[in-house]
């Protein structure tokens, strides 16, 4: 009996592996799963401009990562409810196109995108109307002289001491209409805008102010806040392109920033869910024990990708001369 029992088992073992080898050596074709190019757009309506991304699908057999650019691509916004162009959208690099400079989304107006290029489908998305939203209801500013211990300190008696400047901005939200936000900071300088992007280091802005990087992301709040609020840390010395002459050495001439451009940035709700199910997707698809992922959410003629929705507030601050002080401003 005992000699049966193992060669049933040896059996059982045999018949596994022979039903294994099958599955192993059957032949995918990628045919059956990738249906051909298309069009991937991803964009957002605001209420300061219009921002839209567009790429190229690819099969997952495919290993260049350049594949994804689209050349000669034209992205028109158009009224929903005439289809009128409003404006062609301009390039600003290989994948990213912009509203042109001057160009401002009615209020409640709807709008949808058309993108068309050679050799591909054109696709339509459905209309988003300019979100409204909430403003910023008060900004603080803390504004403290520094003195940084340095054998040279020339710096100090040319231009005076840096400053740090902790600025905060709130938003009354004790209705929870707020359900996520975006922080950015802008510094202006000689009629520029600037980035800070560390001790000494501010970088002129070349991007539209209404620009988000898509590929951020952008989540939804777990606890929705009483107050919703956005800090910025920084010094508020920023170095010219004229130099001068101290005791036969060149020294670059340094100023202080003018003022601080403040965004709050709220995305709709329909937006976020995009967001988070393409974070599903990804978590998803690379678990070998979860369950399949479901379909990424599209309101693209194609399925695939989005036209969001976007409503960004904007203060703009000037700085006071004073060394140290606390102030805080109402709107």
């Amino acid at each position: 009996m005992r000699n049966i029992l193992i060669l049933l088992a040896v059996f059982l073992c045999l018949s596994l592996i022979d039903s294994c080898t099958e599955t192993i050596i059957e032949v995918v074709d990628g045919k059956e799963f990738y249906e051909g190019d298309q069009l991937a757009v991803v964009g957002y309506l605001s209420n300061m401009g219009v921002v839209v991304n567009v790429q190229k699908t690819q099969s997952a057999l495919n290993a260049d990562t350049k594949y994804s650019i689209v050349n000669n691509v034209k992205v028109k916004l158009l009224t929903s409810d005439d289809n009128i162009l409003a404006v062609e959208l301009e390039q600003l690099d290989d994948y990213n196109y912009v509203s042109p400079e001057g160009f401002i989304p009615e209020k409640d107006r709807a709008y949808k995108i058309e993108v068309s290029a050679p050799d591909l489908e054109p696709v339509f998305s459905e209309q988003q109307t300019v979100m409204s939203g909430k403003l910023i209801s008060s900004v603080t500013l803390e504004i403290q002289e520094w003195n940084f211990h340095v054998e040279d300190t020339t710096v100090y008696t040319l231009f005076g001491k840096p400053r740090s400047v902790y600025c905060s901005y709130f938003i009354e939200n004790t209705d929870n209409t707020i359900l996520n936000n975006h922080s950015r900071f802008l510094f202006g300088w000689n009629n520029k805008l600037y980035e800070f992007k560390g001790k000494d280091d501010f970088q002129q802005c070349k991007l539209p102010c209404f620009f988000f990087n898509l590929e951020m992301g952008v989540n939804n709040f777990i606890d929705i806040p009483e107050i919703v609020s956005g800090k910025k840390y920084f010094y508020d010395q920023v170095e010219t392109n004229d130099t001068i002459i101290y005791n036969g050495v060149a020294w670059p001439v340094i100023d202080r920033i003018d003022e601080i451009v403040i965004q709050s940035m709220v995305f709709s709700p329909d937006f976020i869910n995009f967001f988070e199910s393409v974070n599903e997707y990804l978590e998803l698809r690379s678990d070998p024990f979860s369950i399949m992922a479901e379909q990424i959410p599209s309101n693209m003629s194609n399925d695939v990708g989005y036209w969001g929705n976007v409503f960004i507030d904007e203060k703009i601050v000037s700085l006071p001369d004073s060394p140290n002080e606390t102030i805080t401003i109402h709107f």
